[in-house]
């Protein structure tokens, strides 16, 4: 009996131990069986909500304010529709629409405007918090291009955006848990079905075989990676159009000269400037400017000129610039960021344009910075409406596309003015640290493809020089001295003064000189009929709506008879 006692007990600790070693095993290899709670993995207020962007979470959280639902309003500018403006100084947020301009006052956010008619809404556009200003996420939706919902457990805003970016979605080969972390021993969230699908992110690696991943709900987590079928690369859609405004578009292609002048003149020197000029169908004069904080401008217009300019069958397009910025101490941030003076401004433009019977106006602010750009874009938009409520086109001067420039936002501007003009000269300009072309062939080219990659070519217009510039290097390489500006018949006055040939260069597509004089080296890269030739065939093969030419009076007759021949191949 004993002995069978024994048998029993040695059995009994055999299949204990098996027991233990079967549990350490289970419990090494055994995937983990809890449901993390939602609100336990998502720490959120009761008032806040995840914010769900083109299907990934962003660090800035919602507010749920009496059952509505608020988004930052920096986030709605950034992600939802960049022409959402805010004026932090007015409390006063603007959203410029092709049909009208919409404001939301944050002192009666139960109404906005829309052009001169008020409407009410059933809920508070406008929130603040603290430094923070939050809208709606109702009025947003309303007025975006975006798709929006809102979702419980956790509270989330989901939004999508950009329908131009591919993203990576997969389908689920099966049944899966979806895991807090890349491992299946983490607690689980959610269990999800065979053929979901949904997005992979392809910003982070497969880690332990899992891969980080986003259900379209805007939950995050991981599952096994062989369990990701059927990849796809797409862009998320929408039945939403895209808005943009409508053009008021010349009946011809547009040949624009710049009269620059610092005073009053009249007719008499309008035809002095363009006696030669065959071909020239709208003319710019550099009359306004900027002249305070305060949304005034200094004016030289004069009636008697665009009378003679309309009799000689020229629009008239009056420049706009802030180069005085520093003279009259002029800041730009002030005069349009805020909603008032940017509102006097327009209103300023506009009514001496109508004063003076113009056609158009030239925008021509080449000091602004990326941390003003969003209040000129704002600006640019306010000014098209006001100018096509009465008729009058809109054009801009930019560079043309670099990576450090690109705040000017082109895409947004050819959805908005209706002409873009890119100034395809300065290459090597008066600041430059060595000597070069101004405006040499390939920059042209490339400058132009660029250009087109943002803005249909039916807005754009490429501005070419008349002007070149004289190097003058010292015997190290290094410039002496800022160059000197010339214009065609005067650069070739100088060579011939100097015994001096030019010859082509095939690299620039220009001709090419350079002489000693006064133990300095002189270069120039010299803007004549071929090389203006050459870049017009680059604007015309890429079927720009026109040319325009910095400045009238530095060209030669003859140049006329060279664009003349261009102008008339598009007609």
């Amino acid at each position: 009996m004993k002995k069978k006692l024994t048998v029993i007990f040695i059995l009994f600790v055999i299949l204990a131990l098996f027991a233990a070693v079967g549990m350490i095993v289970f419990k090494k290899f055994a995937p983990s069986f809890t449901q993390r709670p939602m609100s336990e993995q998502y720490k959120i207020g009761k008032e806040e909500a995840l914010l769900i962007i083109n299907g990934k979470p962003v660090e800035e959280r919602g507010k749920l304010v009496s059952g509505v639902v608020y988004v930052p309003v920096e986030i709605a500018t950034g992600y939802m529709n960049e022409r959402i403006y805010w004026d932090d100084k007015e409390d006063v947020l603007c959203l410029a629409t092709s049909g009208g301009l919409i404001t939301v006052n944050m002192a009666d956010s139960l109404h906005y405007t829309l052009g001169k008619e008020t409407k009410e809404m059933s809920y508070q556009a406008l929130y603040q918090d603290g430094g923070t200003t939050y809208v709606a996420m109702e009025f947003v939706a309303q007025h975006s291009r975006i798709n929006y919902s809102y979702m419980q457990e956790p509270n989330r805003i989901l939004v999508q955006s950009d329908f131009e970016s591919s993203n990576t979605f997969a389908v689920l080969a099966d049944d899966i848990r979806l895991r807090v972390g890349p491992n299946k021993k983490y607690d689980y969230l959610l269990e999800l079905k065979k053929a979901k699908e949904v997005l992979v992110d392809t910003s982070s690696k497969a880690e332990n075989g899992y891969q980080k991943i986003f259900t379209l709900e805007g939950i995050e987590g991981y599952v096994p990676e062989e369990y990701l079928t059927e990849k796809m690369e797409k862009a998320w859609t929408t039945e939403k159009q895209e808005d943009i405004f409508p053009q008021i578009k010349m009946d011809k292609t547009i040949c624009l000269g710049w009269h620059q002048m610092t005073g009053v003149v009249g007719s008499a020197d309008l035809q002095f400037k363009t006696s030669q000029a065959t071909g020239l169908n709208v003319i710019s004069p550099t009359w306004f400017a900027l002249s305070d904080n305060k949304g005034n401008i200094s004016s030289l217009a004069s009636a008697d000129y665009v009378s003679a300019a309309h009799a000689k069958g020229m629009k008239v397009w009056g420049l706009v610039n802030d180069f005085d910025e520093k003279k009259n101490n002029i800041n730009i941030k002030k005069i349009l960021g805020r909603t008032s003076i940017r509102s006097k401004l327009i209103n300023n433009l506009v009514t001496t344009a109508m004063r003076y019977n113009l056609d158009g106006i030239n925008v021509d602010f080449e000091k602004i910075t990326a941390k003003t750009a969003p209040a000129y874009l704002e600006f640019l938009r306010e000014l098209v409406l006001a100018c096509h409520a009465n008729n009058i086109v809109v054009s801009v001067d930019d560079y043309l596309p670099t990576e450090s420039s690109s705040f000017y936002s082109w895409a947004e501007q050819g959805k908005v003015v209706d002409y873009v003009i890119f100034m395809a000269y300065d290459e090597h300009y008066s600041g430059s640290t060595e000597s070069g072309s101004v405006s040499s062939l390939p920059f042209v080219k490339n400058g132009v493809e660029l250009g087109l990659k943002y803005i249909p070519a039916e807005r754009v217009v490429v501005a070419l020089p008349f002007y070149t510039r004289l190097w003058k290097e010292t015997k190290k390489g290094k410039l002496a001295s800022r160059p000197a500006v010339y214009g065609m018949s005067s650069a070739e006055s100088l060579l011939q003064s100097q015994g001096v040939t030019s010859e082509w260069d095939e690299a620039t597509g220009q001709y090419y000189a350079e002489y000693k004089a006064d133990n300095y080296k002189y270069r120039i890269w010299l803007e004549e009929e071929t090389s203006l030739e050459k870049k017009l065939e680059v604007v015309f093969e890429n079927k720009a709506a026109g040319v325009a030419f910095w400045k009238l009076g530095f060209e030669r007759p003859v140049t006329w008879t060279t664009i003349a021949k261009y102008i008339q191949k598009q007609e």
